[in-house]
C-alpha cells in the first residue's frame, strides 16, 4: 500500500489531471553497499579501502491492458549513486529503461536494455554483475580490463521477445548507428534462445554480431552456452564463450573464457563460490584466472548482508614472450590495478536491502 501511494504522488506532481491513467505504477529499488579492501601487488600504494554503491538502483514500472490481447508496458530504472562518490545522486547512470507491447505473438521493446548475450548468463552470476567480486570481471571481456567488453546495455535499442514455446523462448534485439561515417555503420545485433524446465534445468545459447566495432568492414562476434542445474537447496552452472576480435582487414584473435559456479543454501544462511578461466588472446600467456567467495545471511526477502572475497590473478610476463602477461582487473567501480601480470585481492563486507 505504502508503495503505491507513493508513486501515485510522484505522478500526480507531474501530471494530476491522468492520475487516474497512472494508478498501476509500481515503485521498486534495491540499496546494494559494502565496505571492501582491496590489494594489488604492482600498484603503489598497495591497497585501498572503499564503499562501493554497485548496482543501487531506482525504478518505476507499470502497464496497461489495451484490450483484444494486447498490453502496454513500460518500466524507467536509473542507477543510484548511494555512496556519493560522483555527486550526482538519482542520475548515475540509466539502466533497463524502455516502453513495450505484448501480445499472443511476443513483446516489442524500445529503449535502452541489457543485450540478450549478457541476460543470457544471468542465471549463474551470483554479484548481479555489479561487484569487484563478480566472475564479470573476465567473462565476456577480451584482451584485458582495457578491451572488448560484452557485458553491457545498449542504448537505441529495439527487442522482440518471443512467447514461450513449451520451455523454449527467444529474444533478438538490434541497436543501430544512430550517425553512421561511412563507410562504417556500427550497428549490434544480439540474440539468445534459453531452455527452462520445471525439472530445474537452465539452458542457453547467445550469439553477438558487433559491425564494424574494431575494424572498418569487419564484424566482431561473441557466442556463449550456459548452463544450470537446480537441486533442492542447491544449484551447480557453468558457462563457455568464444569471441572474436578483428586487428586488421585480414587479422583477428579469438578467445575462449570459461566459469563455474554454485550456491548452497542453508535456512536463511547461503554460500556460493564461482571460479572464471579467461583464455589468451592469439599470445601466449595473456590469461587470466579468478576465483570468488560469498556467504549471506537474508534478514528476510528483502534484506540480507553477506561478506565475499575475491583473488584475481593475471598471467605472469614472460620475457621471452613479447605482449606476455594478463593485463585484468576489478571492473565495478574505479578500476584498482591492470598492470601486466599483476595479481588483485579484495574483502568486502556489505548490505542489500530490496524493496
Amino acid at each position: 500500500m505504502q508503495k503505491k501511494l507513493i508513486a501515485l504522488a510522484i505522478a500526480a506532481a507531474f501530471s494530476a489531471p491522468a492520475l487516474a491513467d497512472n494508478s498501476n505504477v509500481s515503485l521498486y529499488g534495491k540499496a546494494y553497499l559494502n565496505f571492501e579492501h582491496v590489494t594489488n601487488d604492482k600498484v603503489n600504494p598497495g591497497s585501498a579501502n572503499r564503499v562501493q554503491t554497485n548496482a543501487s538502483r531506482f525504478g518505476l514500472k507499470g502497464g496497461e491492458d489495451l484490450g483484444d490481447g494486447l498490453k502496454a508496458f513500460y518500466q524507467y530504472e536509473v542507477q543510484v549513486d548511494a555512496d556519493g562518490n560522483a555527486g550526482n545522486g538519482m542520475g548515475n547512470g540509466t539502466r533497463n529503461t524502455g516502453v513495450g507491447i505484448q501480445s499472443g505473438l511476443g513483446s516489442v521493446i524500445y529503449g535502452n536494455w541489457d543485450t540478450p548475450f549478457k541476460s543470457a548468463r544471468n542465471p549463474i552470476e551470483l554479484f548481479d554483475n555489479a561487484t569487484v567480486f563478480s566472475a564479470i570481471n573476465l567473462m565476456g571481456r577480451a584482451n584485458g580490463a582495457a578491451g572488448k567488453n560484452y557485458n553491457t546495455r545498449k542504448s537505441n535499442a529495439i527487442a522482440y521477445v518471443s512467447p514461450a514455446f513449451g520451455p523454449v523462448a527467444v529474444t533478438v534485439a538490434y541497436s543501430p548507428d544512430e550517425a553512421p561515417t561511412a563507410p562504417a555503420n556500427k550497428h549490434v545485433t544480439s540474440l539468445a534462445a534459453t531452455l527452462n524446465m520445471e525439472e530445474g534445468i537452465y539452458a542457453a545459447f547467445a550469439y553477438e554480431i558487433r559491425n564494424d566495432a574494431s575494424v572498418t568492414t569487419t564484424k566482431d562476434t561473441s557466442m556463449r552456452l550456459v548452463g544450470k542445474y537446480t537441486l533442492g537447496d542447491m544449484w551447480f552452472g557453468a558457462a563457455i564463450e568464444r569471441l572474436k576480435v578483428n586487428t586488421t582487414l585480414t587479422a583477428n584473435y579469438t578467445q575462449s573464457n570459461m566459469e563455474l559456479a554454485g550456491q548452497y543454501k542453508m535456512g536463511p544462511s547461503n554460500i556460493g563460490l564461482s571460479y572464471a578461466k579467461a583464455g589468451k588472446t592469439g599470445v601466449d600467456k595473456t590469461g587470466a584466472s579468478q576465483v570468488s567467495l560469498r556467504y549471506g545471511y537474508n534478514f528476510s526477502k528483502r534484506t540480507e548482508v553477506f561478506a565475499a572475497y575475491t583473488t584475481l590473478k593475471n598471467d605472469a610476463v614472460d620475457v621471452a614472450v613479447a605482449g606476455s602477461g594478463g593485463t585484468y582487473g576489478f571492473s565495478a567501480g574505479t578500476t584498482y590495478g591492470t598492470a601486466a601480470g599483476s595479481k588483485s585481492t579484495a574483502i568486502g563486507l556489505g548490505m542489500i536491502h530490496s524493496f
